[in-house]
């Protein structure tokens, strides 16, 4: 056949009468050689890319968890997930809490306690933060390692406060303040304790500094997730890129946070109603591309619900 003469050119017949590659003869062929194990343990390395990260998510449903720990945990490490931000509730059993947290540790899934309001930003709710804080170091303190909360996550807003564009600038020092308030507490219980941020915090002065708030959330919280919310890997990548390029500078770790959930925000904020292919897609592409940055520390899905229901359906 007319294909089968230049074939023949990829081979040479050795001493024994077979047939091997011609081009793995000589020092020619074992520079080859050498090329192509290379591109071999390259293409694997490139497959793997983002697989080592940490992957967080919300669950707010703190009924849920008390009803159904082992789905919860179950679901959770079938998708990769290692950090889990919940939602605490003053009133739920301490048992409920103890129960999740171990069964959690076991599937090697960290728990953080999660809380907050954007009026908790105000001088008048800022102790409410404080008794969250309070809370947590008090509930470590009753139980064993196993079954304690690894650290605290904030999820304060108070660009959602009605008056955030009239008076932006007060709310933000009194934010400030209060977020100052709240990391001396978490230190002196010896938590960690990390904050939800947008994506264009990097826009928004910090009062009486030649700094962003972006600047100053990083060096001053453990950690910090930026709510990156778009439904592309690229556009959630460039709103995110300014706040890794701060951590990089800082040597501060920050995850990207994308949403899941439904939203009435516009139809490029969330992955929901998209195909869980689409949506695995682009969270793989999101953790290689994030992984450029040494200050990307992984994903956080918000939330676990509602990627539960994408799989299962709601029920």
């Amino acid at each position: 056949m007319f294909w089968s003469r230049p074939l023949l050119w990829w081979f040479r017949r050795s001493e024994e009468g077979g047939w091997r590659p011609s081009f793995l003869t000589g020092q020619h062929g074992l520079k080859m050689a050498v090329l192509l194990c290379y591109l071999v343990v390259a293409s694997l390395l490139l497959s793997q890319a983002g697989t080592e990260n940490t992957r967080a998510t919300w669950v707010w449903e703190t009924r849920w968890m008390a009803e159904a720990p082992a789905d919860i945990v179950s679901f959770a490490q079938a998708q990769r997930i290692n950090l889990i931000y919940l939602q605490i509730d003053q009133e739920q059993e301490a048992e409920s809490y103890r129960r999740f947290i171990r069964m959690a540790r076991e599937a090697g899934i960290q728990v953080h306690a999660l809380e907050g309001k954007p009026e908790w930003a105000m001088p008048d709710r800022r102790e409410e933060g404080v008794g969250f804080i309070r809370w947590v170091r008090d509930y470590n303190a009753a139980v064993p390692e196993e079954e304690r909360f690894s650290g605290i996550h904030f999820d304060v807003e108070p660009y959602l406060l009605p008056g955030w564009k009239e008076e932006q600038a007060r709310i933000v020092e009194e934010w400030t303040d209060s977020m100052d308030r709240w990391i001396r507490e978490a230190r002196e219980a010896g938590l960690f304790i990390a904050a939800d941020v947008p994506f264009w915090l990097d826009k928004i002065p910090a009062p009486g500094e030649d700094a962003s708030m972006s600047v100053w959330v990083q060096e001053r919280f453990d950690a910090i997730t930026i709510m990156a919310y778009r439904n592309h890997v690229n556009a959630i990548y460039d709103v995110a890129a300014a706040d890794l390029s701060v951590g990089e500078r800082l040597n501060r770790p920050v995850f990207v946070g994308v949403e899941l959930g439904r939203t009435d925000e516009g139809e490029s904020v969330s992955f929901h109603g998209q195909s869980e292919h689409y949506f695995d897609y682009h969270l793989r592409a999101l953790e290689r591309q994030g992984g450029r940055h040494p200050s990307f520390a992984g994903v956080a899905i918000h939330h676990l619900r509602a990627w539960y229901e994408m799989v299962y359906g709601a029920e």
